[in-house]
C-alpha cells in the first residue's frame, strides 16, 4: 500500500508492514504539502542529471512526476523496445492512476523474445519548489513489462537536488511484469536529499520459468520507506532481492520486502545490509509467505545490520508464513558493530579513522555490490556507497 493524498488513508503504526515507518510525521508533512507542478525549475538540466546519475543512454527523466522530454534520450533503440510515457491502458494499472496529480507513467515494455543488454535508465528527479516553503508533493510512476522469453536490464534512480534545504515528498509506485521465461534484471537507487521523504512500492508479477533480479541502494531522505512485493503465481519462477541501506544524521530508513510463493518450484533469495550511524534509524521488515497446496519451495532470507554510534538504531524483523510441508527455507538477522580489532589495526598502520571506517563500511557491503554484474552499474552503485560511508554527518534536516 502506497500512501494516499488523503490522510485518512494511511496506515498506522498497528499494521506489521509498517510498524518501523514513523507515519505520524509522515501524515503531517503530507498536511504541509503542496501539489507538484507540471513546470519543472530550469535548474534541472541535462549536466545536472548526468552528475546525479552517473548514467548513459537511452534514458527517460521525469521531474516531480512529469515527462521531461528535453532531458530524456531514447533514440537508437532496438526493434521491440517501448520506452516512454504509458498509454491510459498501462496507466489504469497503477495505483492511483484516475489521480488528476499524476500526470506521467513511464513506460519500459520489451516484446517477446527481444533481449537488450544495455540498461535503460528511468530517472526521476525530485525538486523543491523555490518560491515556496511548502513541502512538494510527487507522484512518480513506472511500469516495466517484459514479454515472453525476452531480457531486460532497467535502473530506476530516485534523485534530489544536492544541497538543498528545502523538503519534497514523492510517493512512488513500480508496477513489473515478467511473461514466461522472461528476465529482468532490475536496480532501484534512492538518493534523494537528506530534507526529502520517499515512500516507495515496487510490485512484481512473474511468469512461468520466470527470473528476476533486484538490487536497491538506499542512501537519501529524511524518511525513506522502500517496500517490495513479489508474487510468484507461475512454477518454476525465481527471484533474487539484494538491497544496502545506509543512513547517518536522524535519517529514518526502512525497508519492507514481501515474497509470496503461491505456485510450486518456486525460488527466492533475500540479501539486504544496512548500515547506521549517528541518531539515524535502519530497519528491515522481511515476509516470506509459502501457501497451502505447493511443493519444492526454496526460500532464504538474510538481513546484515552493523551500528556506527550509540545512538543510532537497526532494527531486523524476519518473518516467515509457511502453509506448505514441502519447503526449505531459512532466515538469519544481525546487528552489530565494525570490528574493533580491524579498526585498530589499519589505524595503526596509519590510516585515520574516517577513511579506515568507511573501508571496512565497504567490506561490509562489497559482497553485494561485486554481485552486479553490469559493469557501469557497479561503478556507479560503489561510488555512491563510498561517498555516503565516507561522508561527514549531515545537518539537521528542516522539518
Amino acid at each position: 500500500m502506497n500512501v494516499a493524498l488523503a490522510t485518512s488513508e494511511i496506515p498506522t503504526g498497528r499494521d506489521e508492514l509498517w510498524r518501523y515507518t514513523p507515519v505520524d510525521e509522515i501524515r503531517a508533512r503530507i498536511e504541509r504539502s503542496v501539489n507538484a507542478s507540471h513546470i519543472g525549475p530550469v535548474s534541472v538540466t541535462r549536466p545536472l542529471i548526468d552528475a546525479l546519475t552517473g548514467t548513459n543512454r537511452p534514458r527517460l527523466v521525469f521531474v516531480n512526476g512529469f515527462h521531461a522530454a528535453d532531458l530524456s534520450d531514447l533514440a537508437d533503440l532496438p526493434a521491440g523496445v517501448r520506452c516512454g510515457i504509458s498509454d491510459p491502458l498501462h496507466a489504469d494499472d497503477t495505483d492511483d492512476a484516475d489521480d488528476p496529480v499524476v500526470a506521467d507513467v513511464a513506460l519500459v515494455a520489451i516484446a517477446e523474445g527481444v533481449r537488450l543488454d544495455a540498461p535503460i535508465h528511468v530517472v526521476h528527479v525530485a525538486v523543491p519548489d523555490p518560491l515556496t516553503e511548502h513541502c512538494v508533493l510527487s507522484l512518480p510512476r513506472t511500469v516495466i513489462e517484459v514479454g515472453e522469453a525476452a531480457h531486460l536490464v532497467v535502473v530506476e534512480t530516485y534523485c534530489g537536488l544536492d544541497g538543498s534545504m528545502l523538503p519534497t515528498l514523492s510517493n512512488t509506485s513500480t508496477t513489473i511484469r515478467l511473461g514466461d521465461r522472461a528476465r529482468l534484471a532490475h536496480y532501484r537507487v534512492q538518493t534523494e536529499s537528506t530534507t526529502a521523504t520517499h515512500v516507495g512500492h515496487t510490485r512484481i508479477e512473474q511468469g512461468a520459468d520466470s527470473v528476476f533480479q533486484m538490487t536497491s541502494v538506499t542512501l537519501g531522505g529524511d524518511i525513506a520507506r522502500n517496500a517490495v512485493e513479489v508474487h510468484l503465481d507461475a512454477a518454476g519462477s525465481r527471484t533474487e532481492l539484494a538491497g544496502i541501506s545506509m543512513t547517518s544524521g536522524s535519517q529514518r530508513h526502512d525497508t519492507v520486502v514481501t515474497v509470496d510463493h503461491a505456485a510450486s518450484q518456486c525460488s527466492s533469495s533475500q540479501r539486504f545490509a544496512g548500515v547506521v550511524d549517528d541518531h539515524g534509524r535502519g530497519s528491515f521488515n522481511g515476509e516470506i509467505i509459502v501457501r497451502p497446496g505447493t511443493t519444492a519451495t526454496d526460500a532464504h532470507q538474510s538481513s546484515r545490520n552493523i551500528v556506527l554510534d550509540a545512538n543510532a538504531e537497526a532494527d531486523a524483523r524476519p518473518w516467515l508464513r509457511i502453509l506448505a510441508d514441502d519447503v526449505r527455507c531459512t532466515h538469519g538477522a544481525t546487528v552489530g558493530r565494525l570490528d574493533d580489532e580491524a579498526l585498530h589495526y589499519l589505524r595503526s598502520r596509519g590510516i585515520a579513522l574516517p577513511q579506515a571506517r568507511a573501508m571496512l563500511i565497504d567490506a561490509f557491503v562489497r559482497d553485494i555490490t561485486d554481485a552486479i554484474p553490469h559493469d557501469s552499474v557497479r561503478s556507479h552503485v560503489a561510488a555512491l556507497v563510498g561517498a555516503a560511508a565516507a561522508a561527514p554527518i549531515p545537518v539537521e534536516p528542516h522539518r
